[in-house]
């Protein structure tokens, strides 16, 4: 696989971005919310964004694997498989505040090669191609070169969303910024591909479809993302993330992760 052949598939995922948005501004002032099994909430426009997207690649790619959040797996071995989180921070969803999104990616081999964060209500869509590089609605972005963790700005997922075993890492990290700020959610990711400050930490509860598409938003704009052990985050990665403006800085966050 090459990254020209991962390109081609660009402009469809910018029209799954597009219809998305479409799909979430129709129907958010008509969602119903239920409570799933597992505690966390969904909305009728989870379901029906999700829908869209799953109707939209199964029509144009037949052949491709489709991996969500609401719906049961479609040929997930595939060569080229589709992972979507129709809304990814449905709390704030359904809170009425606008740092949530839609996420989709495109995985090679189990390998997330292109990955889109759109976010309808501020029209921000971020798209990012590992080894190639990262738009913000079509202008190419680039990271901060700041390395040194007391000259940076992080981003911390809510204290919630760690365990006893994770907080002391959470709270490490804290204290060694230049200042913190708090859940920022998905679109987090893409400010931080952005240049807008160095580093993102989220909670030890992701699954895949949580973030595959931040990893070629964070890549393609130069950025360095991993676990928390500094491994790399494929389809089959689930838990806690971090993602730095640079490699020299994701090395110095690691290592306080590690030690805490």
């Amino acid at each position: 696989m090459s990254t020209a052949e991962t390109e081609t598939f660009k402009p469809f995922a910018e029209a799954l971005a597009r219809q998305a948005c479409q799909v979430v501004l129709g129907l958010k002032s008509n969602a119903t919310t239920e409570i799933k099994a597992d505690g966390s909430p969904v909305t009728s426009v989870d379901r029906a964004v999700e829908t869209a997207l799953r109707q939209s690649i199964e029509g144009h790619h037949p052949r491709h694997g489709i991996i969500g959040e609401e719906f049961d797996d479609r040929a997930p071995e595939a060569d080229w498989a589709w992972v979507l989180d129709p809304i990814d921070g449905t709390k704030h969803f359904v809170a009425g505040l606008p740092n949530y999104g839609v996420l989709i990616a495109l995985c090679h081999e189990g390998k997330p090669v292109m990955g889109v964060i759109a976010q309808p209500e501020t029209r921000q869509t971020y798209l990012g191609i590992t080894g190639l590089g990262a738009w913000l609605n079509g202008q190419p972005i680039t990271p901060s070169k700041v390395t040194e963790l007391a000259e940076s700005v992080v981003n911390l997922s809510d204290e919630e969303s760690h365990d006893a075993e994770s907080l002391p890492a959470f709270n490490a990290l804290r204290k060694t910024s230049r200042w913190n700020i708090y859940d920022g959610s998905c679109i987090g990711y893409g400010a931080l591909a952005a240049g807008h400050f160095e580093v993102c930490l989220s909670g030890v509860n992701l699954s895949n479809f949580d973030l595959c598409a931040l990893v070629p938003v964070v890549e393609g704009a130069g950025a360095s993302i991993s676990d928390w052990q500094g491994q790399p985050l494929t389809l089959a990665s689930s838990g806690g993330i971090v993602a730095s403006g640079n490699a020299a800085l994701h090395d110095k966050v690691l290592d306080i992760l590690g030690k805490a």
